[in-house]
């Protein structure tokens, strides 16, 4: 009997910053070096005689749990990628509710029938994943295996495998664990998306309402440049005529701006950052920052800094829970 592990990875900046990341390459969180801390510990005395991951650097930095401590060799694997999400690469969850409804919610709740433009599709994903599947688990038959990947990419070989007929599949934790069994004929599911491993204090879906049933939703943003009508909204909000603007929008209504300086070659300046009163608290301020992490990396930048100056307690606390040392954030992908 082959034993696999796989493991979705931990808290990335699409997941705090509600943004899509398929194949966008992206950091792990604060927050997620202690999900994998976490994950550590779980497998401390699990016996593991390989570890594969994704080539993206939030599995492979995941993978660090196991592969580390004990010894072993990292294998990349990019058949087992997160699926190419084309056109939607790192387009705010707000956008897509707002300007692509229809295909939004056909990718959460029936992931069969969805497809954009340059994207994958269903079959696509899914037969490569498995592909490398049966090539791992012939290599390593009688062993134990451990795979890092990414949510919606393994929720779609466990609807393949298991649950063909199931359109809302439950969606997983960062780090949580699924195990299958292979016998040599075909797979058996022993426990699915497990994250006991988790506390409350470190969860990220624990902290979200996107997937749950019900009316309560997240607030998910979305950005677009300063029109002329703006001007009255921005003067009250303290922000400056001659700023680079981005405009947060939550529906069809502004609730805050991103102020930013092109002064460095190599960082972006991040001027001003704030929300209207009514909307603060909410965590939304994590995706104005997620806004102005994907213009840096799109202006070619290595670094968001921060100006000398003060800014409000809340914008402070924003920086240090997402890795701002000294004023300056590392957007570099080792």
């Amino acid at each position: 009997m082959t034993e696999l592990y796989l493991i979705r990875h931990a808290e990335a900046e699409g997941n705090v910053f509600r943004r899509l990341h398929g194949q966008y390459n992206s950091r792990i969180t604060p927050n997620g070096q202690k999900q994998i801390a976490a994950l550590e510990q779980r497998f401390r005395d699990v016996v593991i005689d390989a570890v594969y991951a994704s080539d993206l650097y939030r599995t492979c930095r995941t993978a660090e749990a196991i592969y580390v401590p004990k010894g072993l060799e990292l294998h990349k694997e990019p058949r087992f990628r997160e699926l190419n999400c084309g056109i939607w690469e790192d387009l705010p969850f707000g956008w897509l509710a707002m300007f692509d409804r229809e295909r939004n919610r056909t990718f959460s709740f029936d992931p069969q029938n969805w497809s954009v433009e340059e994207g994958e599709t269903f079959p696509v994903y899914t037969g490569r994943f498995l592909e490398a599947l049966e090539e791992i688990v012939r290599r390593h038959e009688g062993q134990t295996v451990a795979i890092f990947s990414h949510g919606m990419v393994m929720r779609g070989i466990l609807q393949r495998l298991f649950f063909p007929e199931e359109k809302e599949l439950g969606h997983a934790e960062n780090t949580a664990v699924t195990k299958l069994l292979w016998d040599g004929k075909g797979y058996t599911l022993e426990c699915l998306n497990d994250a006991s491993h988790i506390t409350h204090e470190i969860s990220t879906l624990g902290k979200q309402l996107w997937w749950r049933k019900g009316d309560k939703k997240d607030f998910n943003l979305w950005f677009r440049d300063r029109q002329s009508e703006d001007s009255a909204f921005l003067a009250q909000q303290g922000f400056g005529e001659t700023d680079d603007l981005r405009i947060a929008m939550l529906k069809d209504r502004p609730v805050g701006a991103l102020a930013i300086q092109d002064q460095d070659a190599e960082a972006l300046t991040v001027a001003h950052i704030g929300l209207i009163e009514e909307e603060r608290g909410k965590g939304l301020s994590a995706q104005l920052l997620g806004e102005a992490v994907s213009r840096a990396r799109k202006m070619g930048k290595t670094h968001l800094r921060l100006p000398e100056g003060e800014f409000c307690p809340a914008a402070k606390a924003l920086f240090g829970t997402y890795g701002f040392q000294g004023g300056t954030l590392d957007l570099r992908i080792e």
